[in-house]
């Protein structure tokens, strides 16, 4: 699987500029460790197995511990926290909290504001709490382009062409790199395994996935989908509690980020993201679709540049930029003591919603097994399912519970199923693990 035996490490520079910040990647020195006798490691003479699963992002590390049982299948979380505040800025410190279920054991502060010293800490914790060896580390990517469909063990070859995508997601993709590189240092004898984003959707047709740009243009720049395995691990819970093999399903991962996603027999065949995060449902600070001729005008007539007006449409519009506030929970309580301001912003949220509901119900020739909520707004706003739904597929909460796995809301003799399901993007990563290990 590796065309030579070492793992080249790279060198991280952060540039700043006006309103952006992005990291470089470049090889610098090579790690000497056999990456062979790794990959080539023969899982199946061990039943248990520990599974680490990380997600960095700019300034924070989060991660999951997970204890695998490999003949059962059965998979269970052993430690889980996160390090925040890791920003070369110091003008915060970088913390770090550890718990063991529902028990925290570990609120410090951490000596360097680096993915590698948190992990370092990480690691501490995990030798003296759980585990003194770690099988396999699985990362969340969120953009493999069209290089990386499916889930992939990251040897050096590997991380050479993720780091050719970091134009395509310059706030998440050079992060996500970075936390492999500080787990292939710390964990030398584990596998590193990239879970990617996009390659959920990478089943979507060419005619849903291309751009009406002139050839040259839509061959380069096309609809990719984010939020994917989210996506995945939902439908697959969904069909569970179904009963079904295959389903038809509308995904709805809302969050401070959001997402739609047809699905069809289990797999994507369009979703509301495109070639960034940025396209689809207006989100907690982002725009989502706009007239593209909107950008043309404040590039040429209000004189911003492309950095402000970048700046404006990821970090000053969706939720906030209506309302004041990008958190939903504060929306929707303004929403229900009619606040003007937080009322149309919500209204215009599920008004898109809802939008994409009709249009997928479409697509899938109103053959459709079962709406999905998911996300921190779509498993926890039944304001939202009942604005969503109406009219269309009528809901109850009789049976709705945070504490659900699954909750079906559908109403009494519902041929669509309405379900809130809970996401667990930690355990589908380890999931993903399980399968490259055998």
């Amino acid at each position: 699987m590796m065309n030579n035996s070492r793992l080249l490490l790279w060198r991280f520079q952060r540039t700043t500029s006006k309103n952006t910040k992005r990291i470089v990647l470049e090889p610098t020195r090579v790690f000497s460790r056999v990456m062979t006798r790794v990959i080539s490691r023969d899982f199946s003479t061990q039943t248990k197995q520990d599974i680490l699963v990380l997600n960095a992002g700019s300034s924070s590390l989060k991660f999951n511990l997970f204890s695998v049982d490999m003949g059962s299948n059965s998979v269970s979380s052993v430690l889980n926290g996160a390090a925040n505040g890791l920003t070369v800025t110091g003008d915060v410190d970088p913390v770090i909290k550890i718990k063991q279920g529902d028990k925290t054991l570990i609120s410090d502060v951490i000596s360097s504001p680096t993915h590698s010293a948190a992990l370092s800490f990480i690691a501490d914790t995990i030798r003296s709490h759980s585990s003194e060896n770690i099988s396999a580390v699985g990362h969340r990517i969120v953009h493999g382009g069209t290089v990386f469909p499916e889930s992939c063990i990251v040897d050096d070859s590997a991380l050479e062409e993720l780091s050719q995508l970091n134009s395509l997601a310059p706030l998440h993709n050079p992060h996500n790199l970075a936390g492999i590189v500080a787990a292939a240092e710390t964990f030398p004898g584990a596998l590193q395994v990239g879970v990617f984003d996009t390659g959920y959707h990478a089943t979507i047709p060419e005619h849903a996935h291309t751009y009406a740009l002139p050839r040259q243009l839509a061959n380069k720049y096309r609809k990719y989908g984010f939020h994917g395995t989210s996506h995945k691990y939902v439908v697959e819970q969904a069909a569970q509690f179904l009963g079904k093999e295959r389903i038809n399903a509308i995904s709805f991962h809302l969050g401070n980020g959001c997402s739609v996603a047809c699905i069809k027999d289990n797999k994507s065949i369009d979703t509301t993201m495109g070639y960034t995060p940025l396209a689809g449902l207006p989100m907690g600070s982002r725009s989502g679709d706009i007239d593209p001729s909107i950008i043309i005008k404040l590039l040429q007539d209000e004189g911003y540049t492309s950095e402000e007006v970048s700046d404006i449409l990821h970090n000053q519009s969706g939720l906030y930029g209506i309302s004041g506030s990008s958190d939903s929970l504060t929306v929707e309580r303004g929403y229900k003591n009619g606040d003007p301001g937080y009322k149309l912003a919500f209204n215009v949220f599920a008004y898109n919603v809802k939008k994409f509901l009709g249009a997928y119900t479409a697509v899938l020739n109103n053959e459709v097994d079962c709406i999905i909520f998911t996300g921190g707004i779509g498993e926890n706003s039944p304001l939202l399912h009942n604005l969503v739904c109406e009219g269309l597929h009528p809901v109850t909460h009789d049976n709705y519970s945070r504490d659900n796995q699954v909750s079906d809301i559908s109403a009494a003799g519902s041929s669509t199923r309405v379900l809130v399901v809970k996401t667990n993007e930690e355990l589908a990563i380890a999931r993903e693990c399980v399968k490259l290990m055998r």
